[in-house]
């Protein structure tokens, strides 16, 4: 037996894979409703509401046919791979149709659609559409998209779908990697109570400090989602405000941290909290990149060494760059070149697990920091020495064996092999090293921060790179990886079947 026939997806999985791709076109063709209003409410052109009545139309009839065409009693369970490669190509099909208001309404082109939906759903926040120019519609739709990016498509598909699907290798397949109860449908619909709450929250702060209703709602979309798409022209000035930047940093703590742990704390579990290595990353993180930055800049003779602007932008950037969010108070373009590696840095780490920020997590990092020394102790210490290897989260001390330290280890090499693939071949249209990997960094990170340089104008194959880091940095490598080598196997099966 051959690796393609091995490999290959079973009718029933496809079929499975079809019918719930369905119902997201459904939910993504609803959402839609909510710019359509805000369209008539704010009297928009009537070619952004065409746009959203056509697109919205367009996805709900896809949603149908889909839905329909793969009847439920076809349905089986998803394998792990199955599993993978419906989220991958779940995501691919959201940023289609989420792209598809900016196409149909003629402010992008097509790729340039795709380009600017997939940074939407994906929570990175690179927008081809100047702020200035944006419609209320358009500034709503590129918010949601954020949100419910933030929240998971997959997660939302679990809400509406029977329980007998294969709902816990999805969840994981997404990316989460935790829960709260072992229900995975209980789980799943406190996640959703608490990303509520959370909204909530940041609608109510921003609206305690000044802004109007519709600002509050986009600005809490992106912040909790931690996405950092513009509001409007102004947002620099905007969150120069000291009331502005706090609330802003609080709504990006807690969209980077991990959802599970706040869960606990809202059950009143405060003192564990504190405890946990993961929290205590995060604030380490944050405290050390605030620290080297403000130094720089101090010592630099930017902002007229005043001490508070200095501390509010370094510590605003650092919590803006590590969640993941790419909000900014300031140009930091001029910045030195030390404190712009720093944050590329932070790219990389990203916020906690089972949040909504991107990049490595610092969970990983930390289990991969705790393993290098585990490793240098079994160098030193008697070679019958047992070395305890356990990391305190989510209230307990959990086992970290030889097999999780692998897995992660090979996460991160992959992520990186990924960034390094990106930059040179960004860097073969741009021919700047420092602008490669900062876009590379960026997009992969989710964090939507780059170089002068990223413009509509930019050729197209680095819009195509970039999309493929969207994705990959939002859902992890393993369902890119997958379909590699499930490409690779369909094609060595193809040549083995040819040869006999």
């Amino acid at each position: 037996m051959n690796s393609f026939i091995v490999n290959k997806l079973k009718q029933d999985e496809l079929k499975t894979i079809g019918h719930y791709s369905g119902y997201v076109c459904i939910l993504i063709g609803l959402f839609m409703l909510a710019p359509i209003i805000t369209a008539l409410a704010y009297h928009d052109a009537p070619t952004y509401l065409n746009a959203f009545i056509i697109s919205s139309a367009i996805s709900i009839a896809i949603g149908i046919i889909l839905f329909t065409s793969f009847r439920s009693r076809q349905l089986t369970q998803l394998s792990l791979k199955g599993s993978l490669i419906f989220v991958l190509s779940i995501w691919g099909i959201t940023a289609l149709l989420a792209g598809l208001p900016y196409f149909v309404s003629g402010d992008l082109g097509f790729i340039d659609s795709i380009f600017q939906g997939m940074s939407g759903i994906t929570t990175t926040g690179f927008s081809l559409i100047p702020a200035e120019e944006t419609s209320f519609s358009i500034c709503l739709w590129e918010a949601l998209t954020q949100w419910f990016g933030g929240l998971g498509i997959i997660v939302l598909l679990l809400v509406v779908v029977p329980s007998s699907v294969s709902l816990k290798r999805l969840y994981f397949a997404e990316g989460k990697t935790e829960q709260m109860t072992p229900n995975i449908k209980h789980t799943i619909m406190i996640f959703i109570k608490l990303y509520l709450l959370l909204t909530a929250i940041g609608i109510v702060l921003y609206l305690l400090i000044g802004l109007d209703l519709f600002d509050a709602i986009c600005y809490c979309f992106c912040g909790i989602a931690t996405g950092g798409f513009s509001v409007d022209a102004n947002h620099v000035e905007h969150f120069s405000q000291p009331l502005m930047q706090l609330v802003t940093i609080i709504i990006m703590i807690l969209g980077s941290t991990n959802f599970v742990l706040l869960y606990r704390l809202f059950k009143g579990n405060t003192k564990q909290l504190f405890k946990d290595e993961e929290v205590k990353a995060m604030a380490i993180i944050i405290i050390f990149g605030t620290v080297l930055i403000a130094l720089s800049l101090y010592f630099g003779g930017y902002y007229h060494q005043d001490i508070v602007k200095i501390f509010s932008h370094s510590l605003f950037q650092v919590v803006s760059v590590m969640s993941s969010t790419g909000f900014t108070t300031t140009d930091i373009t001029p910045w030195p070149s030390f404190c712009y590696h720093i944050l590329i840095i932070l790219m990389f780490i990203g916020g906690s697990v089972c949040s909504t920020s991107g990049g490595l997590k610092i969970y990983n990092i930390v289990v991969m920091i705790k393993s290098i020394w585990w490793e240098v102790q079994t160098m030193l210490l008697p070679k019958n020495t047992i070395i305890v290897k356990k990391i305190y989260h989510d209230n307990k001390y959990r086992d970290v064996s030889n097999d999780n330290i692998r897995t992660i280890l090979i996460y991160i090499i992959a992520y990186i092999l990924i960034f390094l693939i990106s930059s040179m071949i960004i860097l073969l249209f741009c021919n700047n090293l420092e602008i490669a990997y900062s876009l590379a960094a960026s997009s992969l990170g989710n964090t939507g921060v780059g170089p002068d340089y990223f413009s509509i104008t930019m050729p197209l194959p680095i819009k195509i790179i970039m999309i493929i880091d969207f994705w990959v940095g939002r859902i992890g490598v393993w369902p890119l990886l997958l379909l590699i080598v499930y490409g690779v196997s369909m094609v060595q099966g193809k040549i083995d079947e040819f040869g006999e």
